[in-house]
């Protein structure tokens, strides 16, 4: 399996220099609205479900906070880069953002064990 992964990840490479090369620099999007308020749904569904999985002490929370900053910093990413006159709205909206996807990350990391006093 990581042979495919390293595969992807290094034919991916070229895509990315086509993409760079030959995608517009605007689009008219068909949806857009059903795309963000999906997206942000999805964020909020992560945020409830790692808040309700850590509340348990569930040993699932760490994938439940992963998948939720991974959601968030793409957000953050698409909230900048497609932020046309409304720089400063999406700027602040990445702002908080980003702290959040490193709240669920701090809650996905182990822990380093402390050792005991003899």
């Amino acid at each position: 399996m990581k042979k495919v992964f390293w595969a992807a990840g290094l034919c991916l490479l070229p895509w990315i220099a086509v993409l760079g090369m030959t995608l517009p620099d605007a689009v008219q999007a068909q949806h857009w609205r059903l795309a963000w308020t999906g997206f942000d749904a999805a964020e909020a569904f992560g945020l409830l479900a790692t808040a309700w999985l850590l509340g348990r002490g569930d040993p699932r929370t760490p994938f439940a906070a992963i998948a939720t900053a991974t959601l968030l910093l793409a957000d953050a990413w698409f909230d900048v880069v497609t932020a046309g006159d409304d720089v400063v709205f999406s700027l602040l909206m990445a702002g908080l953002e980003v702290p959040l996807a490193l709240a669920c990350l701090s809650v996905a990391l182990p822990r380093p064990a402390v050792p005991a006093h003899v």
